[in-house]
């Protein structure tokens, strides 16, 4: 990946902006736009380059990626860097623990309506119904989602070239 474009960077830019309104790092954002836009795996020094901060930045905002699953590390053939892309499967991950946030929620509900003097609490019943609809709303979505992507042909990017996971 050579240098950014205007597009690039205001890519960049929005979804660092939007990973910090929802609770996560700046910069965490702004790596995970970088890894969406490469065509091939990147180096924690090349993504530090690419962005201008710190390499320490980058680690550390390369780990939480990678434990939310949304990035994962790839060898290089004859490289001996550490290198990044996007994990596909990442979203369905991130799927996943929205279903057992919400599901967590539903139980902290349920048990304090489940106490006389909470039982009879509106706002309470409202979360809860709310919640179980959701999540029956969400039922199969990763099933059809996967299997629209099998339904597709198989595409093949200078990402997927040469990498080892």
């Amino acid at each position: 990946m050579t240098e950014l474009g205007a597009a690039e960077h205001r890519f960049i830019e929005a979804m660092g902006l939007l990973f910090e309104r929802q609770g996560g790092t700046r910069i965490g954002g702004r790596m995970q736009a970088l890894l969406m836009l490469a065509d091939e795996p990147l180096s924690l020094k090349r993504i530090a380059e690419l962005l201008k901060v710190s390499a320490a930045s980058v680690s550390t905002n390369i780990r939480a990626s990678m434990a939310m699953g949304l990035v994962e590390p790839v060898s290089v053939p004859g490289d001996r860097q550490h290198y990044y892309v996007i994990n596909a499967e990442g979203y369905e991950g991130r799927l996943r623990t929205a279903e057992e946030s919400l599901k967590a929620f539903i139980r902290v509900c349920r048990s304090a309506m489940a106490t006389p003097q909470l039982s009879g609490k509106h706002h309470l019943r409202e979360a809860t119904e709310f919640c179980e609809f959701y999540l029956a709303e969400m039922a199969g979505i990763a099933e059809r989602w996967r299997a629209s992507r099998a339904a597709r042909p198989a595409r093949t990017s200078k990402a997927s070239k040469g990498r080892t996971a």
